[in-house]
């Protein structure tokens, strides 16, 4: 049932389109991690993964991105936290105190854009 209530509203977001599998047996949720702006590079959304267990987000980046910069944000755009990864491969990891939506943004150093949408849970 939550995964058809949260389906439901990514789909009114308008942020679905050809998703991964949206959990795993331990009950993490996967982030689709898509791109900002198409400028004909290499998708780095394989690249760049992330997924939200109870409070805690990990971003990974798995391969050489170089300079990552992370913005996390609440459904009302108010900024929750931000942080730098500057050695690639690596991870950032958020907690996120709240139950509610929320949007990852990450920038890199070249100007490559990429977002994705959350959720967390009491």
């Amino acid at each position: 049932m939550k995964k058809f209530i949260a389906l439901i509203v990514l789909l009114q977001l308008g942020i679905i389109a050809g998703a991964n599998e949206n959990s795993s047996k331990e009950k993490v949720d996967v982030i689709a991690t898509k791109e900002n702006t198409v400028n004909g590079q290499t998708d780095r959304s394989e690249t760049i993964s992330a997924d939200i267990t109870g409070h805690t987000l990990t971003i990974t980046f798995n391969d050489n991105v170089g300079i990552a910069h992370i913005i996390i944000k609440d459904s009302n755009g108010v900024y929750i936290d931000r942080e730098n990864v500057f050695s690639t491969p690596d991870y950032a990891t958020f907690f996120i105190n709240d139950a509610g939506y929320y949007r990852m943004d990450i920038t890199l150093s070249n100007g490559e854009q990429y977002y994705g949408y959350f959720r967390v849970e009491n």
